[in-house]
């Protein structure tokens, strides 16, 4: 689809702490090696859902993974979108983030 040739929803990923994490999407590019973790977030209005969440930004920091826009990771490259304030999400600019990515 779009140009992925490999993903997974919700694969567990086992970090160097300890922790295990199920990113929304685990995407493997085979031309390249490169791996992409997406993180979907719906609910940063909700206090407890944001703390969460940059709990688990730094954890992925930590492990190596950056988010796309800081470098490539190490160990991989965090994809982060969001809902907008009304709960949408731009599926164009979606498909064009996927295509900027892998070339799709």
């Amino acid at each position: 689809a779009q140009g992925i040739d490999r993903y997974e929803y919700e694969k567990e990923l086992k970090l160097p702490n300890g922790a295990r994490r199920y990113p929304d999407f685990t995407i493997m590019d085979d031309d390249t090696g490169a791996v992409f973790y997406w993180e979907h977030l719906g609910m940063l209005h909700t206090p407890d859902y944001r703390q969460r969440w940059e709990r688990k930004l730094s954890e992925y920091r930590t492990a190596g993974i950056l988010p796309r826009g800081e470098g490539d990771g190490a160990d991989g490259t965090l994809i982060v979108t969001r809902d907008d304030d009304k709960g949408g999400i731009d599926a164009q600019g979606i498909s064009r983030l996927i295509s900027d990515l892998l070339g799709g």
